[in-house]
């Protein structure tokens, strides 16, 4: 039996039982035996899922089985210690990641009404790229004139997930780390992944830190631009710009929403 087979089996007894780490791997029940027997060898990707899944590196799991022993009980992975379940906690849902997800790849300006500049439209740079099952994006915002020098800029990084047809995103402000955001977009099929809409939830960006729900709209800017130049064309806008298309002042229109919850349904 290789040393994997081996310390993959301790890893597994810290487990409820093998029928639930093959669920949350997402693999056959045979299929995880075979790797348990030392049989067969998980491919690559398969490996480094099972590596994130209980918290150990490649190379680990490559240790003969006394020095992998002491490793889990030094980092104390033998217990139900609270890191572990989040990494399973996370593994899980992400696993659910349909696969249709790898259209978002690529760059989107991000159109809201502004929570913190009330009668301006911001406007925002995101980046999406996929890495296995995961969906990462990074979020640039720019707090000032779209035509002038901006000294105050945000940047965002979260993680997106889809299922049943719906696209849920969440990340967090890195410079200051003091604000989280979620959105939940639904496709437009007829664009082809090119424009997206739904809801943004956040806080107002001013001192009074109120929670708010906005309209959002996704849009891809022309292929021929390049990353700095959809930039330099981010950041506050006024309604009646000629820069923000008529179709998105559509759809991120706040007014007809109600009366008993927000619904962001584009007119």
């Amino acid at each position: 039996m290789s040393e994997i087979s081996q310390n993959l089996r301790l890893l597994c007894s810290f487990k409820t039982s093998i029928s639930q780490v093959a669920r949350d791997l997402g693999v056959n029940r045979s299929q995880l035996n075979r790797y348990l027997a030392g049989t067969s060898t998980p491919r690559t990707g398969l490996m480094r899922k099972i590596c994130d899944y209980f918290g150990v590196e490649l190379h680990e799991l490559m240790l003969p089985q006394s020095s992998f022993e002491e490793l889990i009980q030094s980092r104390g992975l033998d217990n139900d210690s609270t890191g572990r379940l989040m990494r399973q906690y996370v593994n899980k849902i992400m696993a659910r990641n349909q696969p249709r997800i790898q259209n978002m790849t690529g760059m989107f300006w991000e159109y809201y009404a502004s929570m913190s500049q009330p009668g301006k439209i911001i406007r925002n740079m995101i980046v999406f790229e996929q890495n296995d099952h995961y969906m990462f994006y990074r979020r640039l915002e720019r707090m000032g004139p779209h035509n002038k020098p901006c000294k105050h800029h945000f940047r965002y990084q979260g993680a997106a997930l889809m299922t049943g047809d719906r696209i849920f995103m969440s990340d967090y402000e890195y410079s200051a780390e003091v604000e989280l955001t979620q959105t939940v977009l639904y496709p437009d099929y007829a664009m082809r992944w090119t424009r997206i809409h739904g809801i943004k939830l956040g806080v107002s960006a001013d001192s009074s830190h109120i929670p708010c729900a906005v309209r959002v709209v996704f849009e891809r800017p022309p292929h021929s631009m390049r990353m700095m130049s959809v930039l330099r064309h981010c950041g506050l806008f006024d309604f009646d710009s000629p820069d923000i298309p008529e179709h998105v002042l559509a759809m991120i229109d706040n007014t007809h929403s109600g009366p008993h919850k927000f619904e962001a349904y584009s007119r």
